[in-house]
């Protein structure tokens, strides 16, 4: 290299980097504003493209001149990244994806932002150094971006959300789609009443998005639903900082919440005593499309506050849309209708396990063992027992309980009774397994000489990996009733040398969330456990059908399991997820290979796929997949695609082809030619 830039494997301590920064000259602390903000980005991306040494001073005082700047953080991250400092250049490329994530697709490649050779050097070093590091994966996949290299930039972008285990900058870079997920999952909790779930998504979306006022708006909503006026009216505050009447009321007026849903919360705002009170019962009638309550409640708000800006952009956008009555039959603030009643549940006969599954996830244990009462019986599957030991304690029928955990016990062999997490994964969060194992527990601490609690909560804490805790635990009861089957079973296996010392010092890390199910998934497979990583997978799809990277999961489970009927299926799915019907074929994604960390593991799945083909001459379904693999794997063998692909062509006899699956059979006969 003919510059003077930093050596490639140059480790600077940090603090170097911040008296560099401390120590610019005199005039980063001259009076007056900037003036010349375009200047000082051009001489820093002039600096850096040819190597020079005042690359990064350049690049600090663009970034003095505008700190929210997407261009100028975005300069400061490739600066850092030029000098090696990979930690501190993710913090401002996260900045720059902060402000403007579309400015990442505008670049062309990395050689025009710095030396050719010293950009391919860092992307290595970087490469190397980012396993296991959910930051620099983030900069590695980000930086390849840029370097339009989309196939390994996905690759180290699911590997960032994978570590981080949540990663919202990461997932909307790998899928675009993946900005409104949270959004989208909160309208539809609203829509079905939902209030926790509906609090839940629009606070993610928040977070992912915090300019947005829609998202504010959803938490507002479900909160004035579900009763919790106090905090609603603290969201409102933020609410109202960040709307704008142009987004947010079409927003509202589009929502298709049943407008009795929010009529109770509506009406108490409405008689409330200031203006915070009336300008959100306003809002909440007009979300629920009772825009004549809307009205009279805003009139009744500019008599506290004349001037108040969200009252006159709702009723002007009222004026201006025609939105002038309420539905049928018309109620008015004062109006003491109660809301139709909820439809009944269905039967339990018409309900399966899974159902009383779903419920407890929610912790409805009520409504989950009204399902489950019609599955009891002498010759009940061992599951069935297990749920009603759930149900119960969380209803907190604790002799119930003990009945139906010692049904459970004796049908089930020593790895079931001692598996991991098999209570925590039932629940959609740790917030919800906490309640239900404080009935236990607000019992046991009451009278702590009582034998019952303790032996529930024996079998808890051997599930969390506990077992000294659990043996704690069983000794009341092995004092109060030292025959018991529990107490027996329970002291036989803690008794066992694998049970001698926890998982972990304070039990096992357990989090069955969505998005920890999906990592859970990501490990199995990496592990060779592909059935238990195919469970995972469904587990997480069921939690949230809406995460990335799901159908493509399932797909390589399949794939290694030699179930290509299945394995086809989803790839059906997949090109629906990534609308192919509107692209070209070159921008399908498969990325099969980048599942596996084992790359032998992956050519002997893609082996047996091949000897499949050949045994199976005249079938359909194999040479598609192993067409589609060819096409879309890190090695491209275009011709081998375009083989695979033509034998199915051949032997299809669909009276209408695929056209995606078409498509990319033409594509890959250009290419091959």
């Amino acid at each position: 290299m003919n510059h003077a830039g930093a050596p490639l494997r140059q480790a600077a301590p940090r603090f170097l980097l911040i008296a560099l920064i401390a120590l610019m000259p005199a005039c980063l602390q001259a009076d007056g504003p900037e003036t010349e903000v375009e200047d000082w980005m051009s001489r820093a991306r002039g600096a850096l493209a040819r190597g020079g040494d005042d690359a990064l001073p350049l690049a600090t005082r663009a970034l003095k001149a505008d700190p929210q700047g997407a261009d100028e953080n975005l300069q400061m991250s490739f600066a850092l990244f030029w000098g090696g400092h990979f930690e501190d250049s993710a913090r401002y490329m996260r900045r720059a994806v902060n402000a403007d994530r579309n400015l990442l697709l505008a670049r062309k490649a990395l050689s025009n932002a710095m030396p050719a050779n010293d950009a391919g050097a860092r992307l290595v070093e970087l490469g190397q150094a980012a396993e296991g590091d959910a930051e620099l994966c983030f900069l590695a996949g980000t930086m390849l971006l840029i370097d339009q290299d989309r196939t390994r930039a996905l690759a180290f972008l699911v590997r960032a959300e994978e570590l981080a285990g949540t990663d919202a900058q990461a997932a909307i870079l790998a899928d675009p789609d993946a900005e409104d997920r949270n959004r989208l999952r909160g309208e539809a909790a609203l829509v079905e009443g939902d209030w926790s779930d509906a609090v839940r998504s629009f606070t993610f979306a928040a977070l992912d998005a915090p300019t947005i006022a829609e998202h504010y708006a959803g938490v507002v909503i479900a909160l004035s639903a579900s009763g919790d006026d106090d905090g609603a009216l603290k969201i409102a505050d933020t609410l109202y900082a960040r709307y704008r009447p142009v987004t947010l009321l079409p927003w509202l007026k589009a929502l298709d919440v049943p407008p009795q849903l929010l009529l109770a919360a509506a009406k108490r705002f409405a008689e409330g005593p200031g203006v915070k009170e009336l300008r959100l019962g306003a809002l909440l009638y007009f979300a629920g499309s009772w825009y004549q309550s809307a009205r009279e409640t805003g009139v009744r708000a500019l008599l506290h506050d004349k001037l108040d800006d969200f009252v006159h952009d709702l009723h002007g956008y009222m004026e201006e849309q025609g939105l002038s009555e309420d539905p049928e039959p018309v109620t008015t603030p004062g109006d003491t209708e109660v809301p139709p009643e909820t439809p009944e549940e269905p039967a339990p006969t018409e309900a399966t396990l899974e159902d009383a599954r779903k419920q407890i996830r929610r912790g409805a244990f009520t409504d989950a063992l009204k399902i489950l009462d019609g599955f009891v019986s002498e010759d009940a599957a061992p599951a069935v027992y297990h749920l009603v030991f759930v149900a119960t304690v969380g209803r907190g029928e604790l002799t119930d309980a003990l009945t139906a955990l010692q049904a459970w016990f004796e049908r089930v062999d020593d790895a079931e009774r001692t598996r991991v997490n098999a209570l925590r994964e039932l629940f959609a969060s740790a917030q919800l397994f906490d309640q239900w194992r404080q009935q236990i527990t607000l019992v046991r601490d009451a009278n702590p000489n009582q034998g019952l609690p303790r032996l529930l909560n024996t079998y808890v804490e051997i599930t969390r990996g506990r077992f000294s805790s659990a043996r704690t635990e069983l000794v009341v009861a092995k004092i109060e009733t030292p025959m018991h089957a529990l107490v027996l079973g329970f002291d036989r296996i803690l008794a066992k040398e694998s049970f001698q010392n926890d998982r972990t010092p304070d039990g096992v890390l357990d989090d069955p969330s969505p998005k920890a199910l999906l990592g859970r998934a990501d490990r199995l497979f990496r592990d060779g456990d592909y059935e238990g990583s195919r469970g995972a997978y469904l587990k997480a799809m069921e939690a949230d059908p809406t995460l990335p990277f799901l159908t493509l999961g399932l797909l390589r489970c399949y794939f290694a399991l030699g179930d290509y009927d299945s394995a086809a299926r989803r790839l059906t799915d997949l090109f629906k997820e990534q609308e192919m019907e509107q692209k070209e074929a070159r921008d399908f994604v498969l990325l099969l290979d980048v599942g596996y960390d084992n790359l032998q593991k992956f050519e002997e799945h893609v082996a047996a796929l091949k000897q499949e083909c050949d045994e199976r001459l005249v079938s359909t379904t194999p040479w598609l997949l192993y067409g589609v693999i060819q096409l879309t794997r890190t090695n491209t063998n275009y011709v081998t695609a375009r083989d695979a692909l033509k034998v199915w062509y051949d032997n299809d006899r669909s009276k209408v082809r695929d056209p995606i699956l078409v498509k990319l059979y033409e594509y890959a006969r250009r290419r091959a030619s």
